[in-house]
């Protein structure tokens, strides 16, 4: 199952809403997007949850095709309600569960088995109808770095690869992270382990997400 990731420190001197650029909205958000945040009594973080929502699906959408680029208006969010969001792209849709708490928000993305045509619309509340998903296959973490200083990308490979030995029952040492093509792969000793992982970072904060991998040693 392929899972794309993201989170947003919401009190990063990057996020609060002086620093963005005044069309930031209009190059990000649909007409529809735009206008739930205008009608929101919570605009702040209900902007950047439509923005890590986009995130994620484009990083799961970029496994399923290299050539995809985030043009973020292209991830349309069409339906986000009870923790969750519907999020509408050639590659897609894609179900995203989404986690919020009053410093950071958090989006974790799959891709949905719901037909194109049932999740098509504009930006609505109420119940999202997606397709089942598997959800409960993903784990999923936030982490606060110790100090400034931290290497992020460093951090949440070690917060990442501590978690997946622990869930395959292996001695972190021997679990490794590694880029291909730009986007995380965890290998056991030199072998690629059965599990799809997504990283970020942002701020004060790193989260990773990872479907699930066997609790037995892998296979050799």
């Amino acid at each position: 199952m392929l899972v794309g990731n993201d989170v947003v420190d919401l009190h990063d001197s990057e996020s609060r809403p002086g620093a963005l650029h005044p069309r930031f909205d209009v190059r990000v958000f649909t007409p529809d997007e735009r206008e739930a945040l205008s009608a929101s009594a919570s605009a702040y973080p209900l902007r950047w949850t439509l923005w890590a929502a986009k995130e994620s699906a484009y990083k799961v959408a970029k496994k399923l095709d290299p050539t995809v680029r985030f043009l973020p208006r292209d991830f349309v969010v069409g339906q986000i309600a009870e923790g969750r969001a519907l999020v509408m792209h050639a590659t897609g849709p894609f179900d995203v569960r989404l986690y919020r708490t009053d410093r950071w928000v958090s989006a974790v993305a799959t891709l949905t088995v719901a037909h194109p045509s049932r999740t098509r619309g504009p930006f609505s509340a109420g119940r999202v109808s997606a397709g089942p998903t598997g959800a409960g296959l993903i784990s999923t973490a936030v982490e606060r770095l110790a100090t400034h200083s931290a290497d992020p990308s460093r951090t949440v490979r070690e917060f990442a690869r501590a978690a997946l030995a622990s869930r395959m029952n292996l001695p972190p040492w021997q679990v490794r992270i590694a880029a291909d093509r730009g986007i995380p792969v965890a290998f056991w000793r030199d072998r690629r382990l059965p599990v799809d992982l997504s990283l970020s970072h942002h701020g004060r904060f790193v989260a990773w997400a990872a479907s699930e991998a066997p609790a037995t040693e892998p296979a050799a």
